[in-house]
């Protein structure tokens, strides 16, 4: 029988090596393990962007357009030229089937729409040929107060936006699809022919969804038919070669495609599927029924992303969610096959289907002085660095603090990731799989509180592994040049 002294010391070195393993246990654990597999190609990149309201264009927005394409990266511009889609407040002539050009060269040249095609003629010199884009009621007369209840989710932000929720009726009269017709693709019909725009995608309709500020009521069964009766008047005036872009929803779960998918002739016309989201739900539902079907090439975009809490101006709201969970719901977007993402917004400005000065802006606007906030930092360490064309690729990592997503960009050679790290272990280790060539450094790019897109280390490879620390909280880029195999 052993003395209590030898019991002691017993316990003791039990705890002691019980305590010596959980620290090593915990070194082992406490690291966050990034896989990258070159292998696994999944959707092309078409590019990132901004949402851009046109109707305030000045020169002095000229060097503010120019740091979004040449600092930020952006090579998708989505120009509402109005902000509402109610400008044909009377009946131009009673004749659906023909358009009165004295009427509408004459609502088309007022300052408002002025500015805008100014704004585009601008982007056109730029490289850009922009995404025309409308939302906003339609007019009055075009509507109905007869719609049943919709049968689906829609959102609840009329309420939130002042003046607009009065606006009603808000349905779109199936009566009225072919006068509809007639006023939407007449603005693209000017912009080509007398403003002298060059664009390859048109989308005429909102959010139907979010109604009545963000668009008419237009109830998924009923889409199919304005589109259809859109996309007839677009090759009737000779605008066959624009694609359209549909159905630019805000409830990013409703089906809306599936109609529009089994339309034969309808398809010949469509482009881009697109959605917005400012939650958790994302685009994958979505990506998977096109896929499904036989127009899988057709590519699904996130046209719209960010936070809606504008009014919140302080530094930790424009961290937390302009800036980082905005960073979360895009890369989830391009996890799940999205192939673009266009930030809402490009700049403060007053938006006229709210209608408010709003401050949704990658750049702050004060005075039309323009200034980069935080969350412009974010999104450029997504723009900045993932071009056109790159491919997505296999990445998993094995911490639910971070998220990552890789790309191949083939025109530079390279190997890109960029992650979003909320909390979790500040320990970091990158390994690719199954590669027969990898970069001997990867340049580490990071926006945290404090940093704003700053290039911090260059991280070696050591026997296939590159580590590398990061803070509680941060949005990271890795930049790595293949080496030749």
């Amino acid at each position: 029988m052993g003395s209590p002294g030898s019991y002691l010391r017993n316990a003791i070195l039990t705890l002691v090596v019980f305590l010596l393993a959980a620290r090593i246990l915990a070194q082992q654990t406490d690291v966050a393990r990034v896989n990258v597999n070159p292998h696994e190609r999944y959707q092309v990149i078409d590019g990132f962007g901004v949402n851009f309201n046109g109707t305030y264009f000045r020169d002095a927005q000229k060097p503010m357009i120019n740091m979004l394409i040449d600092d930020l990266g952006a090579t998708l511009f989505r120009l509402d030229p109005y902000g509402l889609s109610n400008w044909e407040a009377v009946n131009d002539n009673n004749d659906a089937g023909s358009m009165n050009w004295e009427y509408y060269n004459d609502r088309y040249s007022i300052p408002t729409f002025e500015a805008s095609w100014a704004a585009a003629r601008y982007l056109n010199t730029r490289g850009i040929r922009p995404i025309l884009a409308l939302s906003g009621i339609a007019p009055e007369w075009m509507l109905d107060s007869n719609a049943a209840p919709p049968q689906h989710k829609v959102c609840g932000g009329s309420a939130a936006m002042g003046g607009a929720a009065s606006m009603k009726p808000s349905h779109l009269n199936p009566a009225m699809y072919e006068e509809f017709a007639e006023e939407v693709v007449s603005l693209p019909v000017y912009a080509r022919t007398k403003a002298r725009i060059n664009f390859d995608y048109f989308s005429p309709l909102n959010e139907t969804d979010c109604y009545p500020a963000e668009g008419p009521l237009v109830d998924p069964i009923e889409m199919l038919r304005v589109l259809a009766a859109i996309a007839r008047r677009m090759r009737k005036e000779g605008l066959g070669g624009v694609k359209l872009v549909v159905a630019e929803q805000a409830i990013v779960t409703t089906d809306y495609i599936g109609p529009i998918l089994q339309d034969t002739e309808l398809m010949n016309q469509i482009g881009v599927f697109a959605f917005h989201t400012y939650g958790k739900e994302s685009v994958g539902p979505q990506v998977e029924r096109a896929h499904q079907s036989k127009y899988a090439a057709i590519p699904v975009w996130l046209t719209e992303y960010g936070d809606l809490n504008d009014l919140d101006k302080s530094a930790q709201n424009e961290w937390k969610n302009f800036s980082l969970a905005s960073t979360q719901r895009v890369l989830t977007a391009l996890n799940q096959g999205a192939g673009a993402a266009l930030y809402w917004d490009a700049y403060d400005n007053y938006h006229e289907h709210y209608p408010r000065l709003t401050f949704y802006g990658l750049i702050k606007n004060t005075d039309h002085i323009y200034s980069p906030k935080k969350r412009y930092y974010a999104a450029k360490q997504l723009y900045r660095f993932v071009r056109p064309g790159s491919r997505r690729i296999g990445a998993t990592t094995d911490a639910a603090t971070l998220l990552v997503s890789a790309f191949h960009d083939g025109a530079t050679n390279s190997l890109i990731i960029v992650g979003a790290k909320q909390g979790g272990p500040t320990r970091v280790e990158l390994a690719l799989s199954q590669a027969r060539s990898m970069p001997a450094v990867w340049g580490l790019y990071e926006s945290t509180p404090t940093l704003n897109c700053v290039k911090v280390n260059d991280v070696p490879v050591r026997e296939g592994i590159a580590a590398f620390d990061l803070p509680q909280e941060a949005i990271f880029t890795l930049v790595g040049k293949l080496s030749k195999e």
